[in-house]
C-alpha cells in the first residue's frame, strides 16, 4: 500500500455550462487519509445537477473492512444528493451489502452489491470496476455505476422540474 499519509485526489475538469449536469452523476474527486494508526478515511466528491456533495467514511486499514470504505463514502454523498434533490415524503436509501476483490482471469475486479430501497421496494444493485492501481477510484466508480440509473430515476419522479429554483 502506498504511503497512507498522502493524500490522493482525483479530480476531472468541470463543463462550464452548469445545465449539463442535470440528470447526471459524475465523481469531481476523492481523497485518502490515515486519520490514525491502522484507520483510514475516504472522502468522495460527485457533482449532481450543477452541486457538489461530499460523503466520507472511515475503517480499518486492512481488508476484507478496507473495501467498503470507499463504497460507503459514495452512498453518502449520494444521500446528501438525495436530501437536497428528492422533495417527496419518504425518502429511498442505498445499503451496502458488500465489496469483494473477485479475479476475472488474470485481473482483480472489485464487485458493489448493494440494496436500493424506496417505500417499501428493495432492489439489489451491483457493479463491478477493475481494480489498476489504488482500489478507491475503482470501488467508488464501481458504487456510482451500481446506483446511477436508479438515483437518476428517484430524482426524475421525486424532485421539480429543473429551473424550478425549488432546493436553490
Amino acid at each position: 500500500m502506498p504511503n497512507s499519509h498522502d493524500s490522493n485526489v482525483v479530480e476531472k475538469s468541470k463543463p462550464s455550462d452548469e445545465t449539463s449536469y442535470r440528470g447526471t452523476i459524475r465523481l469531481v474527486g476523492h481523497r485518502v487519509r490515515e486519520v490514525q494508526r491502522n484507520v483510514v478515511q475516504v472522502e468522495a466528491q460527485i457533482t449532481c445537477q450543477g452541486r457538489t456533495f461530499s460523503g466520507a467514511a472511515s475503517g480499518p486499514v486492512s481488508p476484507p473492512d478496507r473495501l467498503r470504505v470507499p463504497a460507503l463514502a459514495t452512498l453518502r454523498a449520494l444521500d446528501s444528493c438525495l436530501q437536497i434533490f428528492y422533495l417527496d415524503v419518504a425518502q429511498p436509501t442505498f445499503v451496502l451489502d458488500d465489496v469483494v476483490e473477485v479475479s476475472v482471469g488474470d485481473f482483480p475486479v472489485a464487485v458493489v452489491m448493494i440494496t436500493a430501497t424506496e417505500k417499501e421496494n428493495a432492489i439489489p444493485l451491483v457493479a463491478a470496476c477493475p481494480l489498476v492501481g489504488m482500489s478507491d477510484p475503482a470501488i467508488i466508480l464501481a458504487t456510482l455505476q451500481a446506483t446511477t440509473r436508479t438515483l437518476s430515476g428517484w430524482l426524475a419522479r421525486g424532485s421539480p422540474a429543473p429551473g424550478s429554483g425549488a432546493g436553490q
